[in-house]
């Protein structure tokens, strides 16, 4: 209750300190659209309210035109990741052509999940992205390596455990015991890091191009 307490004041400061007012937000779980509500902001991406699972993650931000693909679906019971899912509602789940998975957990039906995705992938600017990856489902090592390797310059991985060993890496000890993070990273991390800054750090390298 505190932290909900917190953020009746918190979020209109970060909304006078925002100067990056049309930044896509691209995240692998619902924290990218808690900060779009919080921030009153346009929803310049496409996820919201849905889970991506991080080697899927991953592999659209190697190769980002697989977005463009068209989205067909299947039932969860199909994922190949059923048994990482600790979700017990049923949801539409989205396969691109590459096989990438993307679980529309908050969303009605397939044909709901399929036009808002197909309008929201259009207002992505890769350009003018946060990009941003936990480890609360499933993953490993090298999916790790694989997302601080990626060349996006305002990118981060929270985690529940340190990793010294990764540049982009966000260590958030409020998950210490369980050594991975939780789905209620964004009520806890703007302790370590700044999306407000980071955000506006984009629209001043735009501006200098």
């Amino acid at each position: 209750m505190w932290l909900d307490v917190q953020a009746l004041w918190r979020h209109p400061l970060w909304r006078r300190r925002l100067l990056n007012k049309s930044v896509s937000i691209i995240s692998n779980d619902c924290w990218g659209g808690f900060l779009y509500r919080y921030l009153h902001l346009p929803f310049n991406s496409p996820f919201i309210g849905l889970f991506v699972m991080p080697e899927d993650f991953v592999k659209i931000l190697e190769d980002p035109s697989m977005l463009e693909g068209e989205l067909t679906f299947i039932s969860k019971a199909e994922s190949r990741h059923l048994q990482h899912i600790h979700h017990t509602a049923d949801y539409p789940v989205g396969l691109l052509p590459s096989g990438v998975e993307i679980h529309f957990l908050h969303y009605p039906s397939a044909e709901v999940a399929r036009s808002k995705w197909n309008r929201r992938v259009k207002r992505i600017d890769w350009n003018n992205a946060i990009i941003k990856l936990s480890d609360n489902y499933y993953i490993t090592d090298e999916t790790m390596r694989r997302f601080d390797a990626l060349p996006y310059p305002q990118k981060v991985l929270f985690t529940g455990k340190p990793h010294p060993e990764l540049k982009c890496a966000c260590y958030l000890p409020e998950f210490r015991k369980d050594g991975r993070t939780a789905e209620r990273i964004h009520k806890v991390f703007h302790r370590h890091w700044d999306f407000i800054a980071h955000a506006n750090a984009l629209t001043h390298s735009t501006d200098r191009q």
